[in-house]
């Protein structure tokens, strides 16, 4: 295959200000520059393109052109050579501008493939009109190592299907041309909704583990224990859930922290400690009650700004009947635009 990366990774932060080889194990390059030597030894056309090339030391450049991979500083040059664009790019406009630009230039069914950068569903909204109207063979997917690359913890690729919303950013064809290339460097590869990889394999994922940890246990004890309705806990977990969500959103986290308050939260989250096993709901109550000092100051700086506490789905379903779906989703387009602006 051919094989664009965009973007070699901030070896300082991983090297210097993270110290990855001690924490993690393994050695640099890290990042988007080991991925591209990977791509390499396992037999295919590599482009590495990265413009600054103070992300890399000497010795890291030095290693990165002996595996094999061809480094340009031109964004279209790689693009030109390009099956499969992979972005290990900064987070949010600079992604979308590589994209606009690079998409034009890319190989007969070329694929744009995201890591953390941005989800691949918004990529496919930046582009909505140069696809449809210009390269109706491109696709969009995620090739997302969900570890940094390098380290022993990069086993796998997160790669994105058929969305939950009937979305198609990509054929079968490229989402497997995509397996393929994962599974050629020796990693797992799996395939989930693009609309909810990021949350599978972006840092949040760690807010992920631990909320579906505490949802699990609260369902478990609801219907088991408890012996309410599944349907009263599901809401339940769903109020909670946007409460949150729509808060961080509108007051940022110390806003939200501020609304809810930790010391009360304790008090109530430890009525339902009502059984043995309940080591989420520990671990929680553990960090909880350490909130103290300038941290507990910080909350207390937070503004709770304005908030619809509302279902989204709800309100997306309303909008559709009563705007339409033409006029509903392009304001569902907006919103998820106005995340990474």
């Amino acid at each position: 295959m051919k094989v664009a990366v965009y973007g070699a990774g901030n070896q300082d932060l991983y090297v210097n200000q993270l110290n990855l080889p001690l924490v993690f194990g393994g050695e640099p390059p890290f990042g988007g520059s080991r991925m591209a030597m990977e791509f390499a030894k396992a037999g295919h056309e590599t482009y590495l393109a990265e413009p600054n090339r103070n992300m890399l030391t000497a010795d890291h450049w030095k290693a990165v052109e002996t595996a094999g991979v061809k480094v340009t500083s031109d964004d279209t040059e790689a693009a030109r050579h390009a099956e499969i664009a992979v972005f290990f790019t900064p987070f949010g406009k600079s992604t979308f501008r590589i994209a606009k630009n690079i998409v034009k230039h890319l190989l007969p069914d070329g694929i744009i493939a995201t890591t953390c950068t941005v989800s691949p569903v918004v990529v496919w909204y930046v582009l909505e009109r140069e696809i449809r109207l210009e390269r109706k063979d491109v696709g969009i997917t995620s090739l997302h190592p969900a570890a940094v690359p390098g380290t022993p913890k990069h086993g796998h690729y997160v790669i994105s299907g058929h969305a939950t919303n009937d979305l198609d950013l990509a054929t079968d064809a490229q989402i497997q041309k995509c397996v393929a290339l994962a599974k050629s460097c020796g990693k797992d590869a799996y395939v989930v909704p693009a609309d909810v990889s990021a949350a599978v394999s972006d840092m949040g994922s760690l807010v992920t583990a631990v909320t579906v940890s505490g949802i699990i246990d609260y369902f478990d004890v609801g219907i088991n224990v408890i012996k309410a309705p599944p349907e009263m806990v599901e809401k339940q977990i769903l109020l909670t859930l946007q409460t949150i969500a729509s808060l961080v959103e509108t007051s940022g986290v110390n806003g939200m922290l501020k609304a809810i308050n930790p010391e009360l939260l304790v008090k109530s989250a430890r009525s339902m400690h009502i059984r043995e096993g309940q080591g989420e709901l520990d671990a929680a109550l553990a960090t909880l009650s350490g909130i103290d000092g300038d941290y507990l100051k910080w909350i207390n700086s937070g503004e709770i700004r304005h908030t619809d506490l509302v279902a989204a789905q709800a309100l997306t379903r309303e909008l559709k009947t009563i705007m339409g779906a033409t006029a509903a989703d392009g304001i569902i387009k907006r919103c998820m635009r106005k995340m990474f602006e």
